[in-house]
């Protein structure tokens, strides 16, 4: 039987506003395990905050964290660290964040830091939680001691998402060609190393197991998913994606609905349970872009 890698995105993909998976996709990654599948998360979070989370959800073997730039090996409890950001532009991006009004999360191998330099958000009452509240709240005194003390992976600012667009506007002309920029979910602008992709994470796990693309299947939602999708056999966008990931995507997916509960439900559970139960048809479930 052919050996596939599942690789989901977290949010906007597997998890729902609650920062929960539903049931019928727990179902369909128990099953993908049983028959011998290797199942991935691939985030722009942290990876202090992911491994928290696989704590409520024991199924995957592998961690792409920060967009990338840690790759964590779940049996081994190893990681792999693809870089970091030097100090001098940390600062100037925090500098930002006060002038913007933004949250700034700052991420290291260990540690998962906010810094929240104002009393009110109103832009954040109409944004899913996702992963704030694994953060550990920090004053601006305090940040450089966590500077001098630890490697930073990623920098990312939360805001509303026309002021994230102007904040992508500014970085991305002014790191060009230093670190990479990326807006994700709409309300992020992720600041990483150059070098640093999803994908290039994934595909360092694939030649670790001698997999390659042919047996990838990706779930993404946002711009730091483009790579994963493009290149992966079947890459599923999900409903609601941007415009970039839909193009290139095998399909862009659509909400189920469940008869019996009258409620809409995530898509990924019919589409891993589909590609399992037809597995020795891989090759033709989809039209592939290979």
């Amino acid at each position: 039987m052919k050996k596939l890698f599942f690789a989901f995105d977290l949010d906007g993909t597997i998890l729902n506003r609650y920062n929960e998976i539903e049931d019928k996709i727990i179902e369909a990654l128990k099953l993908a395990r049983a028959q011998g599948h290797i199942l991935a998360i691939a985030t722009g979070r942290g990876l202090p905050g992911s491994l928290e989370l696989i704590k409520k959800y024991p199924y995957f073997d592998y961690i792409i964290a920060n967009n990338g730039t840690l790759i964590y090996n779940v049996k081994e409890k190893t990681t792999i660290d693809k870089g970091s950001l030097d100090v001098q532009t940390i600062k100037l991006l925090i500098e930002d964040c006060k002038a913007s009004k933004s949250i700034c999360a700052i991420s290291s191998l260990f540690n998962l830091y906010k810094y929240a330099p104002e009393d009110n958000y109103p832009w954040l009452k109409e944004q899913h939680i996702m992963d704030i509240h694994v953060y550990k709240k920090i004053e601006f005194q305090e940040i450089e001691n966590v500077l001098a003390t630890e490697k930073i992976n990623q920098i990312a600012l939360r805001n509303s998402e026309s002021e994230i667009k102007k904040l992508y506007q500014k970085w991305s002309d002014k790191l060009a060609g230093i670190y990479k920029t990326t807006i994700t979910n709409k309300i992020f602008l992720d600041v990483n190393p150059l070098s640093v992709d999803k994908y290039f994470g994934i595909k360092l796990v694939l030649d670790s197991l001698n997999l390659d693309e042919s047996c990838l299947v990706t779930f993404g939602d946002s711009s730091n998913d483009f790579l994963m999708i493009r290149h992966a056999y079947y890459g599923f966008a999900m409903p609601y994606s941007t415009p970039d990931i839909e193009e290139v995507a095998t399909k862009v997916l659509k909400p189920d609905f469940d008869v019996n509960s009258k409620q809409v439900q995530n898509p990924i559970a019919s589409q891993v349970s589909h590609i399992l139960a037809n597995i020795a048809n891989f090759d033709k479930l989809y039209k592939s872009k290979k």
